[in-house]
């Protein structure tokens, strides 16, 4: 798929992973949808930066968890660009509380990290013709891995991961569906670690470092520009798994 002037949405784009994806899809050419809850600031320093690289680019504030936000970003898209060609589904959260008796925790995972893709998704097909979508799961989600202390975050990465190779049966050969499941990106979901503190945590992986935002919106990339790949998830956890096998 050539990305010049396709109108690719990001949620959750304001920082992290979603805000180097934004920059890099600018990077491609493409009119970027920088979609944030509540942090403008950042959703517009993301903007400036995309708007360096390509035209037409908007930031949207929309809670994905929220079906009439989402109802009123897509149609904001569909004013401003009439279709849409790339979705990526990356908003979501970790939470510290996360047990395997707190409800409310985990309905709250629940709405974040599965149900919100699913209604972005529901909705942006309404606009969506011909494309690629690409949902952001977590080593965490890949069979027999995750720990207790984030048994709903596991379960619902692991349920995105599921619902990814449905999806993609269902709307193959028009739109490709894929997902990626990263291993310890420094993120704020890490609080931002310092160097330091990204050596420590990267400790788990092979590559004895932890992974960076752009190398994986660099691997999103290669998904919307790779025609072949469908139904996969790729797992770019700089060799946890391996590292962490007993």
């Amino acid at each position: 798929m050539k990305t010049q002037n396709k109108v690719a949405l990001i949620t959750g784009a304001s920082k992290g992973m979603g805000a180097a994806t934004a920059i890099a899809l600018a990077k491609e050419g493409c009119s970027v949808i920088i979609n944030y809850k509540t942090d403008k600031k950042s959703a517009d320093k993301v903007l400036a930066k995309c708007n360096i690289y390509s035209k037409h680019n908007i930031a949207i504030k929309a809670d994905i968890t929220n079906e009439d936000d989402i109802k009123k970003m897509i149609t904001q898209i569909k004013k401003n660009f009439s279709s849409l060609h790339i979705l990526v589904n990356n908003a979501g959260i970790f939470d510290e509380n996360d047990n395997h008796t707190n409800i409310q925790v985990f309905e709250n995972i629940f709405r974040n990290n599965l149900l919100g893709a699913f209604m972005v998704t529901k909705y942006a097909l309404n606009i969506m013709r011909q494309g690629k979508i690409i949902n952001i799961s977590s080593i965490h989600g890949r069979l027999g891995y995750g720990r207790p202390t984030a048994i709903a975050y596991a379960a619902f990465k692991a349920a995105l991961e599921n619902y990814t190779k449905n999806l993609a049966k269902k709307l193959a050969p028009q739109i490709l569906v894929n997902a990626i499941a990263p291993g310890r990106v420094a993120t704020s979901m890490w609080d931002n670690p310092t160097a330091a503190e990204q050596k420590k945590l990267g400790s788990v992986h092979l590559i004895k470092r932890m992974i960076q935002p752009e190398e994986i919106a660099d691997a999103i990339v290669f998904l919307i520009k790779n025609d072949a790949v469908c139904a996969e998830v790729l797992t770019i956890d700089g060799g946890y798994r391996l590292a962490n096998l007993s």
